[in-house]
């Protein structure tokens, strides 16, 4: 079934619904009653970290809570250890799955819906599905008639963990900690550097990340300045250097391997997510585009230099971490505003930053700061 299609249906049908019972406001939920709660976050691994500090804030205020999330099946592993959460719902897309999902969903019993971040129509449907009297979701959605609150941004350039702080904020919870963050099994981490001792031997304490590539290539940084700054860490440092990519793009990130003088691990689809993730956590430092693994390695404590193109830091860079910076260019070479859904192919303002400024970063700022901490 089409997503046009199915959002027509989903309008006439919830329509109809609220037609004869329009959802209760927000003012008339009890908190001291609720129980158990549904959490919609079921797009890209960023979406998904970005919400991270809602839910300690909600860990945090209602500790008797019991919270379960949806999730898209290729993140799951990335959560499965949170303690916030007691069960994961794997998001099965269009289909029959979806209303199978519904009916299992309804069996729970939940008190409140919220929709941190999730497509619709698909989002709004299980979050209505689910029988939860009250919902909670975007503002920009066009199902939020549905809603028993809507959200809107406070401001343009509001940042995501703002924004889904915002929509628990609606129910009292809130957080003084607001960085990202994810739990690592132990034998996942023992794993990882079981595998880096035998793949780099004594190097690996000197391990370094780079991740030249990612959702889309107008959001590369040009592979000949990735190349270049990964000769001058080893020069410098004679740092391996782990290579972040997925399958699709493994053909680049070999590229990038073949042309530095050290040695290299390509991730490429090889291991699974929780798998990089144990072996990015022992990266003493990561340059990267925007991408998934920009924000894994911010919510893993690891010093992170982002280069940020089409979207604005303001909105997805490194935030209120001492171990996050980044550069940015698009300001002061582009005014296009729509350039994360024109997919702009010229890519002027990644290619504005320099490996020089790289460098000059890491000069300053990762060696003053955190390269004591990696005997470099």
């Amino acid at each position: 079934m089409g997503r046009a299609f199915l959002s027509f249906l989903a309008r006439v049908f919830l329509r109809q619904k609220t037609s004869r019972k329009p959802p209760p406001p927000l003012a008339c939920l009890d908190r001291e009653q609720v129980r158990k709660v549904l959490l919609i976050n079921a797009t890209a691994l960023g979406d998904l970290l970005f919400s991270t500090p809602a839910l300690r804030a909600l860990r945090e205020t209602y500790p008797h809570w019991t919270l379960d999330l949806l999730v898209s099946p290729r993140f799951a592993d990335l959560v499965r250890h949170h303690p916030a959460i007691r069960h994961l719902w794997l998001y099965p897309g269009r289909g029959p799955g979806l209303f199978r999902l519904g009916r299992e969903l309804r069996r729970q019993g939940y008190d409140l819906a919220i929709i941190l971040h999730g497509n619709d129509p698909e989002a709004t449907l299980l979050a209505h599905a689910s029988g939860a009297p009250f919902i909670i979701g975007s503002a920009r959605s066009p199902l939020s008639f549905v809603y028993s609150a809507a959200v809107p941004r406070s401001h343009p350039l509001e940042h995501a963990i703002e924004h889904r702080l915002n929509y628990v904020r609606l129910l009292g919870a809130d957080t003084e900690d607001k960085h990202m963050e994810m739990f690592l099994p132990p034998e996942e981490e023992a794993r990882a550097e079981a595998l880096l001792a035998r793949h780099f031997g004594a190097s690996a304490s000197r391990l370094l990340a780079l991740h030249p590539t990612g959702s889309g290539a107008y959001k590369w940084w040009p592979l000949e300045n990735f190349a270049a700054l990964g000769a001058w860490l080893y020069q410098r440092y004679q740092a391996p250097l782990l290579i972040i990519s997925g399958s699709r793009d493994r053909p680049v990130a070999e590229a990038l391997a073949a042309r530095l003088p050290g040695p290299t691990l390509v991730t490429g689809g090889r291991f699974s997510l929780l798998t990089v993730a144990a072996l990015l956590k022992r990266a003493g430092l990561l340059v990267a585009n925007d991408s998934g693994p920009l924000h894994l390695g911010l919510a893993l404590g690891v010093p992170t230099i982002a280069l940020i193109g089409a979207d604005h830091p303001a909105r997805i860079g490194p935030y209120q971490v001492d171990w996050g910076i980044y550069l940015y260019k698009k300001d002061e070479v582009c005014q296009e505003e729509r350039c994360l859904n024109l997919k702009c192919p010229s890519n002027r303002c990644m290619q504005a930053i320099t490996a020089d400024e790289v460098i000059q970063i890491i000069k300053t700022w990762w060696e003053l700061g955190f390269a004591r901490e990696k005997s470099i």
